[in-house]
């Protein structure tokens, strides 16, 4: 059951028992969004990278509405993408002094110069606007996963989004598995807990050991009282 609470903040609940070893969900490949669906929408743009070309597909296939494929999807993200790139100016002052609102500050100005120069590439595109591409931009970097799963072969930096499966909010050292099945054509992937998950309980994926990055990338820290500060990196964060 996917439920959106006041703040717009969407989570997974169980509507029955799961057992530990049961698949949660499978999504068939076909069905998700890949750097070949991007490229084959918009295939004037071979110098630019992955993240860029799905991230202004995306903001397309946004901008059209329902008459998208992806609709569905689509319309069941948030409006607003809570990562550190999206932070205004008020979310930005408690970042003040730190290495991480130099990171942001720069990696924003990256995106806007490099949007600047897909919407130069594809005149066509000229009605996509930045906070859109942003948008776009923030949806790939705090949901996609890595093409490996649907091709453990190909030898590059490309991503995907597995539409749905991708809902599942984090928590540290859940255990579960991201299993593939099949061929990159015909195969699909499926999550398969570790851990029985009561009815009514919250379902959990797990993004990985990363604080910083979740920050930038996600929008997320974890509220760890045991903890006043985060060396990553050689960097220091201080958790408030």
């Amino acid at each position: 059951n996917f439920i959106i609470d006041s703040e717009g903040i969407g989570s997974v609940y169980a509507t029955t028992k799961v057992g530990a070893g049961e698949s949660l969900a499978t999504l068939p490949f076909r069905l998700a969004i890949t750097e070949k669906v991007a490229r084959n929408a918009l295939p004037n743009l071979d110098q630019h990278s992955c993240r860029n070309v799905m991230s202004l597909f995306l903001a397309q296939q946004k901008k059209i509405g329902n008459e998208s494929f992806y609709a569905p999807y689509l319309n069941i993200l948030p409006e607003k993408i809570m990562t550190g790139l999206c932070f205004d100016k008020n979310d930005m002052r408690f970042l003040e002094n730190t290495t991480l609102y130099h990171s942001i500050e720069e990696r924003r100005q990256n995106v806007y110069n490099e949007f600047q120069q897909l919407i130069k590439d594809s005149p066509e595109n000229k009605n996509i606007t930045c906070d859109e591409f942003l948008w776009a931009y923030s949806v790939l970097s705090s949901r996609s996963f890595p093409y490996s799963l649907i091709d453990p072969d190909y030898d590059g930096p490309s991503e995907v989004l597995f539409p749905l499966l991708d809902a599942l909010n984090h928590k540290p050292h859940t255990h579960i598995t991201w299993m593939r099945n099949g061929d990159p054509e015909t195969g699909s992937l499926s999550f398969v807990i570790g851990d029985e998950i009561e009815e009514g309980e919250q379902i959990f994926n797990n993004y990985g050991p990363k604080v910083c990055d979740l920050l930038i990338i996600c929008g997320l820290l974890k509220n760890d009282k045991k903890k006043k500060e985060v060396n990553t990196n050689n960097r220091i964060l201080l958790l408030l």
